[in-house]
Parts: structure tokens; C-alpha cells; sequence
């Protein structure tokens, strides 16, 4: 986000769809991100609800670019939490196996290196997938996930370092 987006924020409150829709090119990629290395290709629907409910309730909304971020990824969890207790089950993983080829562009390439990280991340417990993603795909700091988790300062750093840890000795267990 742009340091114009308070402005940006100001005008989709008024309807403005141009204002609107920079707002979710800007935002919309990390929060699939986030989504999707919980629940896989089902992060695409929980994303869209998830903006639905951002628009429904923009007028609503009072605060700065941080603080949105922040209140959209909050209103993601809560599908996301919402969806898996509907499921009766916890996320697992989802993601199609992409065919090993010649014919991967660099695109394709980075797709396949992303989809495989976020299916580690689904390997990790819930607590620490979601610490991880809202700090790294997010890009929250340490105090917007906490405002996020309902979680103090001290509990988030302890999740994201050991979600980073494990995922590390997933990646090379001789570690």
C-alpha cells in the first residue's frame, strides 16, 4: 500500500469503486496468500467473503492504511475459523500436484515454489500457520497479529519462531 491509501481508504467509503478496487489489487494477493496456506485452493472463495464483508462494512471503518490491513485480515481469520468448524475438521492439504516438465516457464516455476511452501506451512499446528503467514504474507508486525489472534506480544513472536523452526527442519532435516 501507497502512502495515499488513507485517501484511498476515505473514498471507497463513499462508493468510490476506482478507490475500491486499488485497494484489493494492493491487498487481495497477500490475504489469497494467507488463506491459501491454510486451507489451499478454498482460500479463493474465503478471500472473496472476505471482501464482501470488508465493503459491507467500510462504512463502518475508522482508521489508516495499517489499521486496515489489519481489520481485513482480521475479518479473514474469522471466515477462515467460521469455515473450518462448518468443515468439522482442520485444514489440510488441498493443493493439486503440479506436473514435474520441461515446458515450466519462470512463472510457473515460482507458482510451484510458492504452492509448495504454503503446503508446509499447512503441516504446522493452526496457532503457529496463522502467526507465520499474518507476519510474513501479511506483512504485520508483530502487534497487528496479536490484535488479530487475541493474543499478547510475547505469545506471537514464540508462534512465529516456532513455526519458522519447524518449518526449517521440515526443509532440511538434518537440522
Amino acid at each position: 500500500m501507497k502512502a495515499t491509501d488513507e485517501d484511498l481508504i476515505e473514498r471507497a467509503k463513499f462508493g468510490d469503486h476506482d478507490a475500491l478496487a486499488h485497494l484489493w489489487r494492493s491487498l487481495n494477493p497477500p490475504l489469497l496468500r494467507y488463506l491459501r496456506g491454510r486451507v489451499g485452493a478454498g482460500g479463493d472463495d474465503l478471500a472473496a467473503q472476505t471482501w464482501l464483508d470488508a465493503a459491507r462494512g467500510l462504512h463502518h471503518f475508522d482508521g489508516d492504511e495499517a489499521a486496515f490491513r489489519r481489520w481485513l485480515f482480521t475479518i479473514a481469520r474469522r471466515r477462515l475459523i467460521d469455515d473450518l468448524r462448518r468443515r468439522g475438521r482442520r485444514a489440510e492439504d488441498l493443493v493439486a500436484a503440479v506436473p514435474d516438465g520441461d515446458g515450466h516457464d519462470r512463472f510457473a516455476e515460482e507458482h510451484d515454489a510458492l504452492a509448495r511452501a504454503l503446503s508446509l506451512v499447512r503441516l504446522l499446528p493452526p496457532d503457529q500457520a496463522d502467526a507465520v503467514l499474518l507476519r510474513v504474507v501479511g506483512d504485520l508486525d508483530v502487534g497487528q497479529v496479536a490484535d488479530i489472534m487475541g493474543r499478547s506480544h510475547g505469545s506471537v513472536r514464540v508462534l512465529v519462531h516456532r513455526g519458522l523452526r519447524r518449518l526449517q527442519k521440515l526443509t532440511d532435516p538434518a537440522q
